[in-house]
């Protein structure tokens, strides 16, 4: 089982990568570009499940190595993945069940971005403020 982890951390770091790219991308350059938006957020509906569900399911096995719950910064860091996930849930439902527009539509990608921002700050964190 140890035999993986630099390999699932690898596969971690690259979907974690391209999960805030896209946030970052969709949050401060393609809302000032209204005519490819709609193409670009379909085109995204596609892949990105399958990227937050391998983000998820890495950063859990990642997880099993780390669980101390002394380390409050890694406590902090799955309180707010955790969070992401309700919200991408909560968005899911309203797009495929509901078939609706999402109530948070607006606010739910610099929510989760910002999100983002802080369990990269607690991962960075991690490396430098031991228990």
């Amino acid at each position: 089982m140890l035999n993986i982890y630099p390999y699932v951390l690898i596969l971690h770091l690259f979907c974690a990568i391209f999960f805030v790219g896209f946030l970052f991308t969709d949050i401060f350059f393609l809302k000032y570009s209204k005519k490819n938006t709609i193409l670009n957020i379909n085109n995204a509906f596609k892949i990105m499940p399958c990227i937050v569900l391998i983000l998820f399911i890495s950063g859990l096995y990642l997880a099993y190595f780390h669980l101390n719950l002394l380390n409050w910064l890694f406590i902090t860091k799955i309180f707010f993945a955790l969070c992401i996930f309700i919200l991408i849930l909560f968005s899911l439902f309203y797009k495929i069940i509901l078939k609706k527009q999402n109530p948070l539509h607006k606010n739910i990608h610099p929510i989760i971005f910002i999100f983002t921002i802080i369990i990269i700050i607690c991962a960075k964190l991690m490396f430098y403020i031991a228990i």
